[in-house]
């Protein structure tokens, strides 16, 4: 994965749990899941909606995407 894919990845997933911690809501995979799925409907870039749903993937341990960091190849 390149430091680009490395640095999306680690956003996304630093965005979601910020914006639980910030709302006070609870944070696990499944709500930090859930959230990236909600912005993964909004996104417009193709490229970020596929990492969005890797992001998901990895999280809820679905396939290969099991290791959360190195879902981007």
């Amino acid at each position: 994965m390149t430091d680009e894919k490395r640095a999306v990845a680690a956003s996304i997933f630093g965005e979601a749990l910020l914006e639980l911690v910030i709302k006070n809501r609870e944070v696990s995979r499944e709500t930090l899941a859930m959230l990236i799925k909600e912005k993964a409907e909004h996104e417009q870039d193709e490229d970020k909606v596929l990492l969005y749903w890797k992001a998901c993937s990895a999280l809820l341990g679905y396939g290969e995407n099991r290791a959360a960091l190195y879902f981007v190849e």
